[in-house]
Order: structure tokens, then sequence, then C-alpha cells
């Protein structure tokens, strides 16, 4: 078993591994993508009926033997060398290595000694490819890339034993630049393994050793557990500094606190065991005050979304709610949304279950499929969230809530859905994207059924909490006026000892001719219940303004916030032929509306920032 470096034919195009950025930069530290990576593969590979464990531990020189671990470098360091690695850094004398090893999954499934479309080689021979589909996690085929690129040597080795194959199959990669050495070019990638069809470039294949007894010693030296288990064992020798276990236990709260309430996950970061019995006391030691706040009441309500789902206690819609592209008020039946309402404004986690088809292509099969979405305002906390999880990954830059203090989930666990999500994800698994590349290639017309699933929780949220309306005459003072009608402060009247008895037959109010509909970046002006009793014409004036700590909103308003008049800035759209735009600047618009069927929508507010709006609507007399 050696390091095989095969030469660049000539003719082939040149490839270099520009990859690694999406898996450390600016908003992604790479002991963040390790633990992400690592952790959803194994997830991705769970047996039936098993809970994934996924165990991290640090191998240093009171351990490793220094001259075991340079002999199995010989060969590589010196591509490693002109490949640009400074190996002068690298203390041979003080080896280490961080060790990642998985239990209660698969394997590395498939043929060892020809290409498939299984596992094993999805893992060690494509790059950029992957056969990953349904409830899979990682499905771009670069993830594995963070195992050489955590190495100060490009590299890594794996150990896998399959279900129902009792071997273990040793195999290693090296991953560079393009590179020359000894006036010869070299892709990026190597092996560490034996070869079969030596002689014929065309027809070599690396292949793994197995059941020999340097496995034997390999296993010893790395302190690796797996002895007939099955799973994947990976070693990544020379570790850059920071990628100690310790220091991964915080970020493995962050990211996997939803899979480890629910009993999907296990996790051990050298002697610390992470279950879902003291994750709390773990998160409050290691997470606290960093991504994660008011920990008991996120957990609680993590833990109550799951018993939701596990009893059916949500409400479940038609399928009909998707038509419109959006999630709101019209979807529910009266006494169901105002039941919701008041217990959500009694602090209770509320859900609904929201069917929806998707069709694939190129048979263009409808299929059916579902998600969950839970929100919840407990009192007292001191920041919101919400979360957006596929097969038990969250996404954490999809969050949306901003300002608000309360708690939300998209909950997606069903196979279409999550094989629909996953290929919108980036590689760095933190997103949803519009333009994926293979949710264009696989569904028809994609777009709106992701931006629905994207805006599900905060349609949700702003629906319960209602949006704010009223009639307010001094509404747009500041903008409509005349001189001379300046009303004078009027001081408090003190209050009536002997108060009147209230006139008896007092006429119920009008009902609304309009309503505010928040949407997932903006708002809607639509017909309420007393459009069609209405007088028409009518003019409605609008005012908007992001809310602020303190103070009226309105008056704050800034143009470098938004301003209607700028389409760049935020979009109005008449959606029917009734309504007429009489003024639209700075922020406020006034309209003019003929008949019931009325419809306007403005967009491209920040999603992050909450925002006030005020409708006033008056009857025009005839002319």
């Amino acid at each position: 078993m050696a390091w095989q470096f095969i030469p660049q034919l000539a003719c082939y195009v040149e490839n270099g591994v520009t990859q690694r950025d999406q898996f450390r930069n600016d908003e992604v530290e790479l002991s963040d993508t390790i633990v992400r990576e690592s952790i959803q593969n194994s997830l991705d590979a769970t047996l039936p009926g098993e809970t994934t464990h996924v165990r991290f531990s640090f191998v240093d020189g009171d351990r490793l033997d220094p001259s075991f671990v340079k002999n199995i470098f010989k060969g590589q360091l010196e591509h490693a060398e002109a490949a640009g690695r400074d190996i002068q850094e690298v203390d041979f004398s003080a080896p280490s290595a961080l060790v990642i090893e998985d239990f209660g999954t698969k394997g590395l499934t498939g043929k060892t000694n020809t290409k498939d479309s299984d596992n094993f080689s999805d893992f060690w021979r494509r790059h950029g490819k992957s056969h990953k589909t349904g409830t899979s996690r990682g499905r771009w085929g670069l993830g594995k890339l963070v195992y050489s690129s955590s190495s100060m040597l490009g590299v890594f080795f794996g150990l896998t034993v399959r279900n129902d194959d009792p071997d273990r199959y040793l195999m290693g990669q090296t991953v560079l630049d393009l590179h020359t050495h000894e006036g010869a070019e070299y892709p990026a990638h190597a092996y560490y393994c034996d070869m079969e069809g030596e002689g014929d470039i065309f027809q070599q294949m690396p292949v793994p050793l197995k059941g020999a007894e340097f496995v034997e010693s390999f296993v010893n030296q790395f302190g690796i557990s797996r002895q007939r288990e099955s799973g994947l064992s990976i070693v990544i020798p020379f570790p850059y500094e920071g990628l100690r276990p310790e220091s991964m236990i915080g970020v493995a709260i962050e990211n996997y606190f939803y899979p480890i309430l629910t009993g999907q996950l296990i996790l051990q970061f050298g002697d610390v065991r992470l279950t879902a019995e003291n994750i709390r006391e773990l998160a409050y030691k290691h997470a606290d005050g960093k991504k994660l706040k008011d920990i008991d009441a996120l957990f609680d309500f993590i833990e109550e979304a799951n018993r939701c789902i596990n009893s059916e206690s949500f409400v479940s819609l038609k399928e009909s709610w998707i038509n419109d592209t959006r999630l709101d008020e019209d979807d529910f039946e009266e006494e169901e949304l105002e039941s919701l309402r008041e217990r959500f404004s009694n602090g209770d986690v509320v859900g609904v279950r929201l069917p929806l088809s998707i069709k694939t292509k190129p048979a263009k099969q409808t299929i059916p499929t579902q998600f969950y979405v839970f929100v919840q305002r407990p009192e007292n906390i001191e920041k919101g969230v919400d979360l957006y999880v596929r097969g038990g990954l969250t996404l954490p830059a999809e969050s949306k809530f901003g300002d608000r203090k309360a708690f939300g989930a998209m909950i997606a666990n069903d196979e279409t859905i999550s094989a629909f999500l996953g290929d919108a994800e980036n590689p760095a698994h933190t997103k949803w994207i519009f333009n994926a590349e293979k949710l264009r290639k696989n569904y028809v017309s994609p777009g709106d059924r992701l931006k629905v699933i994207k805006h599900a929780v905060i349609n949700f949220y702003d629906m319960l909490i209602q949006a704010e309306e009223e009639e307010d005459e001094k509404a747009l003072a500041k903008f409509f006026f005349t001189e001379g009608t300046a009303t004078p402060k009027k001081k408090d009247p003190k209050p009536d000892v002997h108060p009147p008895e209230p006139p008896e037959d007092i006429p119920a109010p009008r009902p609304k001719v309009a309503r505010i509909e928040t949407t997932a970046d903006g708002f809607a002006i639509r017909p309420a219940n007393g459009a069609s009793e209405a007088e028409y014409p009518m003019t409605f004036k609008v005012l908007a303004a992001y809310d602020t700590a303190a103070g009226n909103p309105f008056k704050k308003y800034n143009r470098l916030d938004f301003d209607f008049a700028k389409r760049n800035s935020a979009k109005v759209e008449s959606g029917s032929d009734c309504v007429s735009l009489v003024d639209v600047r700075e922020n406020r618009i006034e309209f003019e509306v003929t008949g019931p069927e009325f419809s306007v929508e403005v967009t491209g507010f920040d999603p992050h920032r909450d925002l006030k709006v005020k409708l006033n609507a008056v009857a025009l007399e005839e002319e």
C-alpha cells in the first residue's frame, strides 16, 4: 500500500480545487464546517431503526509512533511541497490526528474495485457529483473536501465496515493543487491505496486495503474504536490549530440540537457525551450567550413541536392553500384561525401541516408531500429564533425573524420535500437558493414552491400577530394639511365621578373595507369583510415605516430606509383593474379604488426588520 500519483495527460483540461472557500470563509469557520459535514453524512447513512452516534477524538504523540506516521507519508511529502504546502511547519516528531467515527450507520456501500453509483465510489472516486437523494443531507459531492482541507498536508484516511460485510477497508486521499514534480504535471487528487490493472493507465483502479496486518496497526496507532461495527472512521493527520474536539462542542450544539433533542443523534467529543438528557446542561456551558439564547425556552419549543408532530396535534390545511403561493388567513376557517390566535396569544406552541405537490422532471410526475410550521411567543425571551430543518439538518442562513421575539420552525422530514429542498441547498448547506442547478434540472417550476416554503414560518407568525390596522384621520397630516387647522393640545379631562349610563341600541361598527396583510418581504392591501358593501370610488392613503426601539416610527422615517418612488428600493404593484395609483413617494402611497376586487402589493423591504403600516380609507363624493 503506497501513495499513487498518476501524471496528468497533456490533453486533459487543467482543474484547480477552488471549492475550499465554500467551507471556510467569512460566514463559515472550518471547525463549523467539519462538524456539520461529518455529522450530516453520518445521519444520511443511518441504518433503519438505529440512532446515529458520532465520535470526535484527538490523538497526539503520547499514542502515535512518529516513525509509523512518517512512513505513511512517504511519497506524499514531495508532492505536497511541490503544490505549495509548507512541510517545514509539520512536526513529525510530535504527530497528531483528529479522528471522527460514526456508528449505527451502513458504512460506504458499493463495489470497491470498480466504479458504480453507490457510496464508496461517490466518496472516493467522485468530486462535485453525488447520487444522494431523498432525505440525504449532503448531495453536492463536495462535503468530503473539508477533510483534506482540515489537514496541514491535505490528507485524510477512511476506514469503513459495511453492514453486510465483515471486512475493514482502508484507503487514503490527498487533495493538493495542480502541481509539477520532477518535470511531470500532476492533478490535485491522489490515493493511498493498492492498485489494480497496473501497466495500463486507462485500466488502473485505486482499491482499498482490507483485512491486512497493516490495517490492524493503523487502527491501533490512531485509536480507532471500530472493530466489526458498520460505519465510517475518518482520520485527519496534522489538523490545523483549533480543530480540537473540546472546541467543537458548542458548534455541534448550535447546529444539531434539533436531532439531539428529538432522539435522532448522540455525539461524543473526547470524554464528553452529548445526548437528549444532558444537552441543556452542556448548552449552558458551551453555547450559552453565543448563537444560542433562551436555551430552556427554545429547547422546550423544539420538544413540544416534535410531540405535536408525533401526536398529530396541529391544524391540517387543504392543498389549495398554496394556490396563491403564500400562507395567509384566507387559508383557514374563521373559527380555526381565532382558536390559533387565542392559543398563540396565551404563549402556546401552535402548528400547521402544509400539504403540497411537487412536479418532477423529466417524467413530470406529480408527487404529494408535506411540511410543518410551528410558532410560539414565550414571555421574556431575549432573542427570537426561527429554524429551518430538513431531515434533521438546520440551515442557519435562512433565519428571517430579526427583531421578532418569538420561536418558529419549518420542519420537513418527508422524503419528497427533503429531496426538493436538498437540491436547493448551497454547497455549505446553510441556505436554499432559487437558481440552484439541481433544482432547475429536477423540478417543474420550482421557484414558487421554494418561495412559499422559505417564507411559511414568517407568514404564519405575522398572520397570528395581525398587522396593525386603524383608521386615523391625522395619520397623513404631515403630508396633507391646510394652514391654520392645527388643533391645540388638550389637557386630559378629570374623570367624571358620576359617569353617564351608556346609551342603548348602539349600532354595530361598520365592517372594515380593507385589511393589511403581511407578506414575506412587505405588505398587501386587500378587501376586508366590508368591501362588498362599501361606496365607491374610494381613496386609500397608506403610510409605512420600519419600527423603532422608541418613539413614533412614522416620524423617524428616513429615505435611506426605502422610497416607494424608487423601484430598486420598494416595489408597488396594483393587482386589479379597479385600482389607480395617485401618488407614490417616500413612505406614502395614495390610490383610488372603484370596486371591491382591489389589491395592492408592496415588496422589497428588509425581512429582518419589523414594518409598521397605517391605512386610511375614505369614500369620495360624487361630483
